[in-house]
């Protein structure tokens, strides 16, 4: 199984999770549940420049780290890229793609060729590059503060442009979201409109010090006053010190980005409430399958490391407590404050030779390696026992395997068994189960083992209705969603599960029953254009166009680009007769996508109803193109 990968090509960062101020290694006088008075919610964010202030040398060094480059406008210094390559063409599509600058700004362009003609053409100016540049940079165009990843990536080990992530499966074009889950791995804390999943109302420049100390205000708010602490004799309760977080919850501020898998959130939360401090599976719980079937994957870090034995060994002891002599965490061999680039091997390699030595209690005192063999790998522990390989999810990228073991080449990975398990929290419900098998299966592999697991957790669960209709959802069995969603109540009922409700309603042929939940689902997430879309488009087959032109016109206003929105709207104009403004809508909708049959035969029908035969003909033919098997448009083309 080869997980596609949950966000986009950029690549997290190979430094350690964990900002510190690495002298302050006094414990806490006492145990406290919330010990740093900066995990409680009513702290706010301050941003990176109020602590550059004080701790310019830390910012300096910082900046230059694969977290302080993540993310940045699209500029000529941000990017990494090569630009005097050939396009890159995707036979799956028969599209290439390409990258050049107009002026300052950066472009990306698909387009179709026959010969020597252009048959299709689309561009957009990127507003953002994510990544860091070490390993990728991908782009990001916007719309109004809607965000989509652009279908073009440079990965800069290889020097090369490509397609990005799991476009090579299912190209996307620039449809392809970024959410929060997302963006808030690859950047500070940014915020995102109430009721949409992609439109952002605050975009920080990258990942700063208070993703992993917490939020400022308070630390700030103190030393302005005059209160000041000597971190030599007692901790300062204002700000989060990770270094003096108890091992787990240390370790769940690096987790929290640097552990891929099936990111399950607890009923009620969102992927801002976890802060460092707090335990990260209160928040979200992240699955993985029991058994890998191959490789290992670009922000497993936190997950392969603790697979290692002598991570195991090392960490014997109470990791729930405070404890300034655990022997291994992700800073015995990561200074996040600098950059990996910048950390010599010797660094890296007495990490390992502080507890591989005669006065320690590792069972390894001297390397059993030949001597020779040794030395042609210049005594570099992580050569042999990390080495660098190509992740299982992000083409073109090599990184190191935190999977620390003796024989390395030894398979380490089996067959999949369709079991999944939480890496953060060995003990979870149920509920939170379901909802990964389900999830599993949907995002990442539709094997039906997943379901068949999920449909064993079911019957303990089956009070959950959402769950339960979601559970059908995936299985598309409509008439069971249609017997539960009885026992919904309409007004708590998330916009998820109304839109579920309405697609069973649509499948079973209950064109207003559709109307109703659709509309549910809008007005629930009013800024999800696909949500209103689809009521839209019921509306539409309800023959009620009065109804459907002011949420497709709303919908037009804040994305113009939406791609089914334009062929709704000439829709409506058709049912109107304003056959112009519908012919416009459509032939936008062809540029934005030229491969969408439904679009072809609107204007098969245009045409015919014109009586002007050539163009239909010519729509028909796409159509086929398209979609072989359709019999609606063979009559126009074998009369």
């Amino acid at each position: 199984m080869k997980i596609r990968t949950l966000t986009i090509g950029c690549t997290f960062i190979i430094a350690a999770c964990i900002q510190l101020w690495q002298c302050n290694t006094v414990a806490p006088k006492k145990e406290e549940a919330n010990f740093f008075l900066n995990v409680n919610d009513s702290v706010k964010y301050v941003g990176m420049d109020k602590c550059k202030v004080c701790h310019e040398d830390h910012y300096n060094t910082f900046i230059e780290t694969g977290m302080g480059q993540s993310f940045g406008l699209a500029t000529k210094e941000k990017s990494k890229a090569l630009f005097n390559q050939k396009p890159v063409y995707d036979a799956k599509t028969d599209m290439y793609f390409a990258a050049d600058w107009v002026k300052n700004k950066l472009r990306i362009t698909e387009f179709r060729l026959k010969g020597t003609d252009t048959l299709h053409k689309r561009s957009q100016f990127i507003s953002y590059i994510i990544g860091s540049g070490h390993h990728t940079n991908s782009h990001l165009w916007e719309e109004n503060g809607y965000l989509f990843q652009a279908p073009l990536t440079f990965y800069t080990q290889k020097q090369q442009w490509d397609l990005p992530p799991g476009f090579e499966t299912t190209n996307t074009h620039f449809n392809r979201k970024i959410d929060f889950e997302c963006m808030s791995c690859h950047n500070a804390m940014p915020q995102i409109a109430q009721g949409s999943v992609n439109k952002f109302t605050k975009i920080p420049a990258g990942i700063d010090c208070e993703r992993c100390h917490g939020p400022g205000e308070l630390h700030v708010q103190q030393k302005t006053n005059g209160i000041l602490v000597d971190t030599k004799k007692e901790a300062d309760r204002s700000i989060v010190n990770p270094a003096r977080l108890p091992w787990k919850l240390q370790v769940d501020v690096c987790q929290r980005c640097h552990l891929q898998g099936n990111n399950v959130l607890k009923p009620g939360k969102t992927f801002t409430d976890f802060r460092p401090g707090k335990k990260l599976s209160d928040v979200f719980e992240v699955y993985m399958p029991a058994q890998e079937s191959s490789g290992f994957f670009m922000a497993g870090h936190a997950d392969r490391l603790q697979k290692s034995a002598c991570f195991i060994a090392s960490n014997k002891n109470n990791t729930e407590a405070y404890n300034a002599k655990l022997n291994f965490t992700c800073i015995t061999c990561h200074n996040p404050h600098v950059s990996v680039r910048k950390t010599n091997t010797e660094k890296f390699n007495n990490a390992c030779k502080n507890c591989h030595q005669a006065n320690r209690q590792s069972k390894l005192i001297k390397c059993s390696e030949n001597a020779v063999k040794i030395s042609a790998k210049n005594n570099n522990c992580v050569t042999c026992h990390m080495p660098g390989n190509q992740t299982g999810d992000i083409p073109h990228v090599t990184v190191h395997d935190h999977y620390i073991r003796k024989n390395y080449n030894t398979p380490s990975t089996k067959n999949v068994t369709g079991k999944l398990y939480a890496v953060n929290n060995p003990t979870p419900n149920s509920r939170t189960e379901l909802e990964a098998y389900i999830t599993w299966f949907e995002k990442f592999d539709n094997q039906k083992i997943y379901l068949q697991k999920a449909e064993e957790i079911l019957v303990k669960n089956d009070k959950e209705t959402a769950l339960q209709i979601h559970f059908y959802y995936a299985n598309a069995t409509f008439m069971e969603i249609v017997k539960t969603a009885t026992k919904l109540d309409k007004k708590n009922a998330d916009a998820w599960t109304c839109y579920r409700v309405a697609k069973a309603y649509d499948r079973t042929v209950n064109l207003s029953a559709a109307v109703e939940w659709y509309a549910m689902a809008h007005n629930k997430m009013p800024l999800h254009a696909d949500f209103s879309v689809e009521y839209a488009n019921a509306l539409i087959r309800a023959d009620r166009y009065n109804e459907a032109e002011p949420i497709i016109n709303a919908i037009l206003k804040e994305q113009p680009s939406h791609e089914l929105a334009n062929i709704n709207a000439g829709t409506v104009a058709y049912k109107q007769n304003k056959l112009a403004i519908a012919k416009n809508y459509w032939k936008k909708a062809l540029q934005l996508n030229p491969d969408n049959p439904t679009t072809h035969l609107y204007l098969v029908e245009f045409y015919t109803r014109l009586k002007e035969q050539e163009q239909a003909k010519k729509s028909a033919a796409e159509v086929l193109r398209i979609d072989p098997k359709n019999t609606q448009v063979r009559g126009i083309l074998n009369p």
